[in-house]
């Protein structure tokens, strides 16, 4: 399946050319003039364009996602990693979600909490007004 990326402005924006490579569409922040935008700013951006948020920021879009109902999704990772760990574990997030979507099993209103070593957590941001 073709995934559609937005990475957030704490994933290397290097990353967005490697994974166009491997035809995702993907795009880096800074790529699309939103280098230091407000996150409500960056999260409506990827909700207009229906693409998965990549970020450490986890706490910040998974509030926002909450509040917003329907939404593509939201890759996260720790803080920290290089570079290449960033593009292992979003490539190991895309093969996730392939054998999700062979299962037909989606992104949305999910979200992938990736883990150092390689690991998914998987959560449902629910919509508003569902209890989890």
């Amino acid at each position: 399946m073709s995934w559609k990326l937005l990475l957030d402005e704490n994933v290397s924006p290097s990353l967005a050319r490697r994974l166009n490579d491997l035809g995702v569409d993907a795009y880096h922040v800074r790529d699309r003039g939103l280098s230091g935008a407000a996150d409500h700013v960056v999260w409506r951006r990827a909700f207009e364009e229906g693409r998965i948020l990549v970020t450490i920021n986890l706490r910040d879009f998974v509030r926002l996602a909450r509040r917003s109902g329907l939404h593509a999704g939201i890759v996260t990772f720790p803080s920290g990693c290089t570079p290449a760990e960033q593009f292992s574990l979003i490539e190991g997030a895309l093969t996730f979600l392939d054998t999700e979507a062979a299962q037909g099993r989606d992104a949305i209103n999910r979200w992938l909490e990736l883990d150092r070593d390689g690991s998914i957590r998987i959560h449902d941001v629910q919509r508003p007004g569902r209890q989890e």
